[in-house]
């Protein structure tokens, strides 16, 4: 039997989603799984089902009215309808380097907020210090705590660092850490004679698509290259062109042993040597024939 830490999906079984529908898929890949289909078949429906099994969201999962079946390679999550169990209890998915699902749609958070839901998500990804969110700053505060194995994330930091100012190139603007400890961003002005010519960008003034791919990398990065699992619904949906044509060789780069399930309506997500890794949604659901 595997640990907890190579969890993986295997086979997944959902029975009654809108009353008529199954969805059952096999095989499930250990690395990439791109879901595509058209819209009102169930491609999100599915992520959110498969997020409360894995969760244990109880509540959440009777509004779906199904019953699920998640095969993994540690064992079994069944939903009955009432209640999810584990054969053997194997403790699921505890957490967050072992199972995320990251929703980047920028919608408004609350009337008490300035920041929108994708701003909230970079904020705790960033900076959130809480028993279930593992932030970059706690990252970087292990660096203090360990310092045997400093040099080495301080060495996968500047990596993760190279690798978003060369997504930001066309842009102009440089990552950094000002002497708050924060994530900002520099753009050469030579009018502005303080801060070394540059002007600081804090990533509220970012735009959706580049809060967005913030969010996707440093989740990855956090992960320290250990196996996971990674749901995504539509990550592309506010990325130029150019990044979602990168999105998934950047995934592979940043956890090679991560399994993830996405969906897309973006065929430059897939374009370039990913057809193996396509599941089309037609394939995997079936009406029930009523009696």
């Amino acid at each position: 039997m595997e640990t907890n830490n190579s969890v993986r999906i295997t086979d997944i079984e959902i029975h009654g989603m809108w009353g008529d529908t199954n969805v059952i898929w096999n095989n499930v890949r250990p690395d990439f799984n791109i879901v595509v289909g058209q819209n009102g078949f169930g491609k999100s429906t599915i992520l959110n089902i498969l997020r409360n099994v894995l969760q244990k969201n109880e509540k959440e999962l009777r509004s779906f009215k199904i019953t699920a079946h998640i095969l993994t390679t540690a064992g079994v999550m069944d939903f009955d309808g009432k209640t999810v169990s584990q054969k053997p209890a194997f403790g699921g998915f505890p957490g967050q380097s072992s199972f995320q699902y990251v929703n980047t749609f920028d919608v408004p958070a609350s009337k008490k907020s300035t920041l929108s839901q994708l701003g909230l998500t970079l904020d705790a990804v960033l900076y959130q210090r809480s028993d279930d969110v593992y932030s970059f700053s706690d990252y970087r505060l292990g660096m203090l705590k360990d310092l045997s194995t400093a040099v080495q994330k301080q060495q996968r930091i500047n990596a993760l660092f190279e690798m978003i100012d060369g997504l930001f190139e066309g842009t102009g603007k440089k990552i950094s850490i000002d002497d708050k400890q924060r994530i900002v961003f520099l753009k050469p002005n030579p009018r502005n004679k303080r801060n070394g010519g540059n002007d600081i960008i804090p990533i509220e003034r970012l735009s959706a698509g580049e809060k967005q791919i913030l969010v996707l990398l440093f989740t990855l990065f956090l992960m320290e290259n250990k196996p996971a699992v990674l749901l995504l619904d539509e990550p592309e949906i506010s990325l130029h062109i150019e990044w979602q044509d990168k999105l998934l060789s950047l995934f592979r780069n940043l956890n090679p042993n991560c399994q993830i399930i996405l969906t897309t309506h973006s065929p430059n997500i897939f374009a370039d040597g990913w057809s193996d890794n396509l599941v089309f949604i037609s394939d995997i659901v079936e009406q029930v024939a009523s009696e």
